[in-house]
């Protein structure tokens, strides 16, 4: 696919975000404070009215010695009439309600009022690309560039591609996500996508602790915030295995936990024993999901340096707390 504008976004080009609500709202300001004029546009003119008010604290997160609150939110203009909002525009990112109908037909509309050669993104978290392009004449120019709350701070964006999105609109969604700092993951669609689907399978189990009560709200949260999660947030899944564990014991973990549920997730998936058998364990044999280029025992001290540092942060500063919570 040759986009009129080539391969990256144009430099302080004009965007139109739909759907002036709580990720609106958020989406819009987030793109003024990298150099792009917006037209946020609201069938609801209330909505629109009250853009800047509500824009104002998430402004106030983005601003710094370069650019002000104000000067943020002048470059975000707001529109009733989606025709003249689209006018001129490189890309328009869809935030409306999350109901099919509802999006089917503003995809349907922008698809008949937006030349062949402009974006069209979703931010919808659980529809997939292809029902929500059901009505569309041109829809190999559609992707979901989806937001994760809160959308301004978490610096991730999925690039959500279906089989009629060409590979070129890919690389451009991750340049356009690179151009307001942030980090783009293409997954092709499918029910919860990549970040749903990861979350929830962890989320999944954690109701089921709870149902059969084996587990209390506070030693799961415990568990998670002071094991996994910084480990997690470290390294991400796959990282912290080549760190943690050799993938024969990984292996072993899967399948025992297979034999004693008979839960087929738990069963050892072919990717791992692919690895087993190559002897591609880990940092201890210098590859595993990753090469490394240190001997183990240089990993392993700064592998243990990065993971105090992070735990004594979080007895410092005591986040729970701090969020006043019983």
């Amino acid at each position: 696919m040759a986009f009129g504008f080539g391969t990256h976004p144009p430099a302080g080009g004009r965007i139109c975000v739909v759907g002036a609500g709580f990720m609106g709202c958020v989406i819009a300001t987030l793109y003024a404070r990298h150099g792009y004029e917006v037209v946020l546009c609201d069938s609801q003119t209330v909505m629109l009215d009250s853009y800047a008010e509500r824009a104002r604290p998430i402004a106030a997160t983005l601003a710094d010695d370069t650019l002000t609150v104000e000067a943020i939110l002048d470059r975000v203009s707001t529109e009733a009439s989606l025709k003249t909002a689209v006018a001129g525009v490189f890309m328009v990112h869809e935030a409306v309600q999350e109901v099919l109908e509802t999006k089917q037909a503003v995809f349907e509309e922008l698809d008949r009022l937006c030349p062949p050669d402009v974006v069209l993104a979703t931010n919808t978290s659980s529809f997939l690309i292809s029902d929500i392009a059901t009505g569309m004449s041109r829809r190999e120019r559609m992707v979901g560039i989806h937001y994760i709350t809160p959308a301004h701070i978490i610096p991730v964006i999925e690039i959500i591609h279906s089989a009629f999105t060409p590979p070129e609109l890919v690389a451009w969604g991750r340049a356009f996500v690179q151009s307001i700092d942030h980090v783009g993951v293409a997954c092709p669609e499918r029910p919860g996508f990549l970040i749903n689907k990861i979350q929830f399978a962890m989320l999944t189990e954690i109701y089921r602790l709870m149902d059969e009560g084996l587990a209390s709200r506070d030693d799961i949260d415990a568990a998670v915030r002071l094991s996994l999660g910084p480990r997690l947030a470290l390294w991400g899944p796959l990282l912290t295995e080549d760190l943690i564990v050799s993938k024969k014991t990984a292996l072993a973990v899967t399948e025992s936990l297979f034999h004693q549920t008979g839960d087929e997730n738990y069963a050892g998936r072919k990717v791992l024993r692919d690895l087993v058998d190559q002897g591609h364990l880990g940092a201890a044999t210098g590859q595993g999901w990753y090469r490394f280029e240190d001997d183990v025992d240089q990993v392993t001290e700064e592998r243990d340096r990065q993971l105090r540092a992070l735990l004594d942060w979080l007895r410092e500063a005591d986040p729970v707390e701090r969020l006043n919570v019983r």
